[in-house]
Protein backbone atom coordinates (compact mmCIF):
# COMPACT_ATOMS: atom_id res chain seq x y z
CA UNK A 1 0.00 0.00 0.00
CA UNK A 2 1.69 3.60 -1.15
CA UNK A 3 1.65 5.91 1.25
CA UNK A 4 0.37 9.28 0.30
CA UNK A 5 2.24 11.69 1.88
CA UNK A 6 1.11 15.69 1.69
CA UNK A 7 4.14 17.28 1.80
CA UNK A 8 6.05 15.52 -1.05
CA UNK A 9 3.21 16.55 -3.39
CA UNK A 10 4.68 18.42 -5.78
CA UNK A 11 3.39 21.20 -3.67
CA UNK A 12 2.80 22.90 -6.94
CA UNK A 13 5.94 22.60 -8.90
CA UNK A 14 5.83 26.09 -9.50
CA UNK A 15 7.47 25.79 -12.49
CA UNK A 16 8.77 22.83 -14.02
CA UNK A 17 11.99 24.33 -12.93
CA UNK A 18 11.49 23.86 -9.27
CA UNK A 19 9.69 20.43 -9.06
CA UNK A 20 9.27 20.16 -5.51
CA UNK A 21 9.62 16.71 -4.04
CA UNK A 22 6.68 14.82 -4.73
CA UNK A 23 4.95 13.07 -2.36
CA UNK A 24 1.41 12.68 -1.11
CA UNK A 25 -1.43 14.10 0.77
CA UNK A 26 -3.76 13.08 3.23
CA UNK A 27 -7.43 13.02 2.64
CA UNK A 28 -8.98 16.12 3.97
CA UNK A 29 -12.52 15.55 6.39
CA UNK A 30 -13.28 19.17 7.92
CA UNK A 31 -15.29 17.40 10.06
CA UNK A 32 -18.27 18.83 12.38
CA UNK A 33 -19.26 21.47 9.97
CA UNK A 34 -17.14 24.79 11.20
CA UNK A 35 -20.31 27.02 11.14
CA UNK A 36 -19.92 30.14 8.87
CA UNK A 37 -20.88 33.42 10.49
CA UNK A 38 -21.46 37.18 9.31
CA UNK A 39 -17.99 38.72 8.97
CA UNK A 40 -15.64 39.65 6.42
CA UNK A 41 -12.39 40.10 8.29
CA UNK A 42 -10.18 39.76 4.40
CA UNK A 43 -7.90 42.48 3.32
CA UNK A 44 -8.35 42.58 -0.35
CA UNK A 45 -5.84 44.99 -0.96
CA UNK A 46 -3.50 42.50 0.75
CA UNK A 47 -4.88 39.49 -1.32
CA UNK A 48 -4.57 40.84 -4.65
CA UNK A 49 -1.10 40.59 -4.02
CA UNK A 50 -0.83 37.26 -3.98
CA UNK A 51 -3.40 35.87 -6.05
CA UNK A 52 -1.39 35.15 -8.87
CA UNK A 53 -3.89 33.24 -11.82
CA UNK A 54 -1.53 33.26 -14.85
CA UNK A 55 0.96 31.50 -11.96
CA UNK A 56 -1.96 28.98 -11.10
CA UNK A 57 -2.86 28.21 -15.04
CA UNK A 58 1.28 27.62 -16.04
CA UNK A 59 1.26 25.82 -12.70
CA UNK A 60 -1.91 23.44 -13.89
CA UNK A 61 -0.14 22.84 -17.08
CA UNK A 62 3.30 21.51 -15.71
CA UNK A 63 0.81 19.06 -13.29
CA UNK A 64 -0.63 17.56 -16.24
CA UNK A 65 2.42 16.93 -18.10
CA UNK A 66 4.22 15.20 -14.99
CA UNK A 67 1.20 13.04 -13.98
CA UNK A 68 1.33 12.01 -17.87
CA UNK A 69 5.22 11.45 -17.80
CA UNK A 70 6.86 11.77 -14.44
CA UNK A 71 8.22 8.47 -12.78
CA UNK A 72 6.31 9.54 -9.80
CA UNK A 73 3.06 10.22 -11.28
CA UNK A 74 0.50 8.60 -9.24
CA UNK A 75 -1.67 7.33 -12.52
CA UNK A 76 -0.88 3.72 -12.96
CA UNK A 77 0.53 3.42 -16.41
CA UNK A 78 -2.56 2.51 -18.44
CA UNK A 79 -4.64 5.52 -17.47
CA UNK A 80 -1.52 7.61 -18.38
CA UNK A 81 -1.84 6.45 -21.91
CA UNK A 82 -5.17 7.67 -21.51
CA UNK A 83 -4.73 11.27 -19.69
CA UNK A 84 -6.37 14.15 -21.24
CA UNK A 85 -5.82 16.33 -18.15
CA UNK A 86 -6.88 17.58 -15.16
CA UNK A 87 -10.35 19.72 -14.23
CA UNK A 88 -10.51 22.53 -12.36
CA UNK A 89 -12.78 25.40 -11.49
CA UNK A 90 -11.06 28.67 -13.20
CA UNK A 91 -8.93 30.83 -10.71
CA UNK A 92 -10.99 33.17 -8.83
CA UNK A 93 -9.74 36.16 -6.14
CA UNK A 94 -12.76 34.89 -3.99
CA UNK A 95 -11.17 32.54 -2.69
CA UNK A 96 -7.41 33.71 -2.24
CA UNK A 97 -8.25 34.71 1.75
CA UNK A 98 -6.11 36.00 4.29
CA UNK A 99 -6.08 34.09 7.84
CA UNK A 100 -5.05 34.72 11.05
CA UNK A 101 -3.41 31.87 12.47
CA UNK A 102 -4.05 31.02 16.07
CA UNK A 103 -1.00 28.92 17.18
CA UNK A 104 -1.10 26.17 19.75
CA UNK A 105 1.42 26.42 22.97
CA UNK A 106 1.12 22.59 22.72
CA UNK A 107 0.92 21.26 19.53
CA UNK A 108 -1.40 17.89 20.27
CA UNK A 109 -0.17 14.67 19.11
CA UNK A 110 -3.30 13.44 16.67
CA UNK A 111 -4.27 9.87 14.67
CA UNK A 112 -5.98 10.49 11.55
CA UNK A 113 -7.78 7.70 9.65
CA UNK A 114 -6.80 6.72 6.21
CA UNK A 115 -8.30 5.29 3.00
CA UNK A 116 -6.99 1.84 3.93
CA UNK A 117 -8.15 2.06 7.65
CA UNK A 118 -5.10 2.58 9.43
CA UNK A 119 -3.72 5.79 11.25
CA UNK A 120 -1.06 8.23 10.59
CA UNK A 121 0.30 9.89 13.27
CA UNK A 122 0.14 14.05 12.86
CA UNK A 123 0.30 16.89 14.92
CA UNK A 124 -2.09 19.49 15.39
CA UNK A 125 -0.46 22.88 15.10
CA UNK A 126 -2.91 25.39 15.25
CA UNK A 127 -5.95 27.00 13.42
CA UNK A 128 -6.69 29.44 10.57
CA UNK A 129 -9.71 31.88 10.68
CA UNK A 130 -10.92 33.45 7.16
CA UNK A 131 -13.54 34.59 5.84
CA UNK A 132 -15.50 33.12 2.34
CA UNK A 133 -17.41 35.88 1.57
CA UNK A 134 -19.61 37.30 4.50
CA UNK A 135 -18.97 33.83 6.46
CA UNK A 136 -16.68 33.33 8.63
CA UNK A 137 -14.66 30.34 8.81
CA UNK A 138 -11.90 27.69 10.39
CA UNK A 139 -9.36 25.36 9.82
CA UNK A 140 -7.01 22.92 11.69
CA UNK A 141 -3.58 23.48 10.07
CA UNK A 142 -1.52 20.21 10.51
CA UNK A 143 1.96 19.04 10.66
CA UNK A 144 3.61 15.63 9.80
CA UNK A 145 5.87 14.04 12.24
CA UNK A 146 9.86 12.26 11.37
CA UNK A 147 11.41 13.26 8.14
CA UNK A 148 8.56 14.23 6.65
CA UNK A 149 7.68 16.86 9.41
CA UNK A 150 11.41 17.78 9.18
CA UNK A 151 11.02 18.34 5.44
CA UNK A 152 8.01 20.68 5.62
CA UNK A 153 7.62 24.50 5.15
CA UNK A 154 4.20 24.65 5.97
CA UNK A 155 0.90 23.02 6.74
CA UNK A 156 -1.31 20.39 5.86
CA UNK A 157 -4.84 21.78 5.57
CA UNK A 158 -7.32 19.08 4.79
CA UNK A 159 -10.86 20.38 4.14
CA UNK A 160 -14.24 19.25 2.75
CA UNK A 161 -16.97 21.80 1.80
CA UNK A 162 -20.41 21.93 0.18
CA UNK A 163 -19.01 21.13 -3.25
CA UNK A 164 -17.97 17.22 -2.70
CA UNK A 165 -19.43 14.94 -3.89
CA UNK A 166 -20.52 17.05 -6.89
CA UNK A 167 -18.14 19.02 -8.24
CA UNK A 168 -15.22 17.89 -6.02
CA UNK A 169 -14.15 14.51 -4.83
CA UNK A 170 -16.20 13.43 -2.51
CA UNK A 171 -13.84 12.91 0.28
CA UNK A 172 -12.63 15.98 0.24
CA UNK A 173 -9.03 17.95 -0.69
CA UNK A 174 -6.11 20.12 0.45
CA UNK A 175 -4.46 22.55 0.41
CA UNK A 176 -1.01 23.58 1.61
CA UNK A 177 -0.56 27.05 3.75
CA UNK A 178 2.94 28.46 3.52
CA UNK A 179 4.37 30.22 7.23
CA UNK A 180 5.13 33.22 6.21
CA UNK A 181 8.06 35.50 6.88
CA UNK A 182 8.09 38.40 9.59
CA UNK A 183 5.66 40.90 8.85
CA UNK A 184 3.22 38.88 6.12
CA UNK A 185 0.05 37.18 6.13
CA UNK A 186 -1.07 34.08 6.13
CA UNK A 187 -2.52 32.97 2.66
CA UNK A 188 -4.82 30.12 2.03
CA UNK A 189 -4.95 30.03 -2.04
CA UNK A 190 -7.84 27.72 -2.02
CA UNK A 191 -7.31 28.43 -6.50
CA UNK A 192 -4.37 25.39 -5.14
CA UNK A 193 -6.56 22.91 -3.54
CA UNK A 194 -6.20 19.65 -5.03
CA UNK A 195 -7.19 15.85 -4.49
CA UNK A 196 -5.70 13.34 -2.57
CA UNK A 197 -3.58 10.35 -4.69
CA UNK A 198 -6.34 8.08 -3.35
CA UNK A 199 -8.76 10.37 -6.02
CA UNK A 200 -6.01 9.13 -9.24
CA UNK A 201 -4.88 5.58 -7.83
CA UNK A 202 -6.67 3.89 -5.20
CA UNK A 203 -3.22 2.19 -3.84
CA UNK A 204 -2.07 4.65 -2.03
CA UNK A 205 -2.75 5.43 1.64
CA UNK A 206 -4.13 8.86 2.26
CA UNK A 207 -5.34 10.21 5.57
CA UNK A 208 -8.86 11.24 5.72
CA UNK A 209 -10.16 14.47 6.53
CA UNK A 210 -10.71 14.79 10.59
CA UNK A 211 -14.55 16.22 11.79
CA UNK A 212 -13.23 19.82 13.05
CA UNK A 213 -12.33 20.61 9.16
CA UNK A 214 -15.85 20.19 7.38
CA UNK A 215 -16.86 23.79 5.47
CA UNK A 216 -20.12 24.88 5.55
CA UNK A 217 -19.56 27.18 2.46
CA UNK A 218 -19.04 26.03 -1.26
CA UNK A 219 -15.07 26.56 -2.20
CA UNK A 220 -15.48 26.81 -5.73
CA UNK A 221 -11.96 26.85 -6.25
CA UNK A 222 -9.18 24.63 -6.85
CA UNK A 223 -9.18 21.08 -8.61
CA UNK A 224 -12.66 19.40 -9.31
CA UNK A 225 -13.28 15.31 -9.03
CA UNK A 226 -10.68 13.21 -11.18
CA UNK A 227 -12.80 10.65 -13.14
CA UNK A 228 -11.08 7.91 -14.34
CA UNK A 229 -10.29 7.17 -18.00
CA UNK A 230 -10.79 3.52 -18.07
CA UNK A 231 -14.58 3.69 -15.82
Amino acid sequence: MRIFSQYYYFSFYRASIVLCAIGTIGIVFCGLVTSCQQQNTTSKSTVYRYFQPDTILLERKEKDLYWREGEASPLKAEDKALFQGLVYFAPNQQYCVEARFEGLLRQDTVRLQTSDNELRTMLRAGYLHFAIGKDSCRLTAFRYTGVEGRMQQGYFVPFKDATNGTDTYRPGRYVDVRIPIAGEPYIIDFNRAFNPYCNYNEDYSCPLVPQENILSVRIEAGEKIFFHPRK
